[in-house]
């Protein structure tokens, strides 16, 4: 298969952008996957893969690390990137959690302190009982 190249690329200079960012082509290449030695031959002119170009754009130029996008949040990303992600309900949603978690707190508290209580009472009966025998 031949590898596709982008007018995008055919322009891009990755060494300039490379250097710009202070980093050799171990570390620049390395975060795309691509060998230093594939880079390299991309610094020098080669025509970069529109694969290996998308990856470049979108970790150096954008700052996504493609290496954190998981199958658990994988439709989350296609959403947001589609402009079909309800803000609103999601804001809702945030929300409800919140007040969920708060009250959840309050109530762990409550446990706690019923707890403390019990025991406190099953200690004193236990006195009791053993000062009565």
């Amino acid at each position: 298969m031949k590898n596709q190249t982008t007018e995008t690329n055919a322009n891009r200079d990755y060494r300039a952008m490379r250097r710009a960012m202070g980093m050799n082509q171990a570390q620049f290449w390395g975060a795309v996957n691509v060998t230093q030695s594939g880079g390299s031959r991309y610094e020098s002119g080669r025509q970069a893969p529109v694969q290996v170009d998308e990856l470049v754009r979108l970790r150096h130029e954008l700052g996504i690390d493609t290496a954190l996008i998981t199958p658990e949040n994988a439709d989350l990303i296609r959403a947001i990137l589609a402009g079909t992600l309800d803000s609103k309900l999601l804001l809702q949603n945030a929300n409800r959690c919140r007040d969920l978690l708060i009250h959840l707190g309050n109530g762990a508290v409550d446990l706690t302190e019923l707890a403390q209580s019990v025991s406190n009472l099953i200690a004193g009966h236990q006195e009791t009982a053993e000062a009565l025998q």
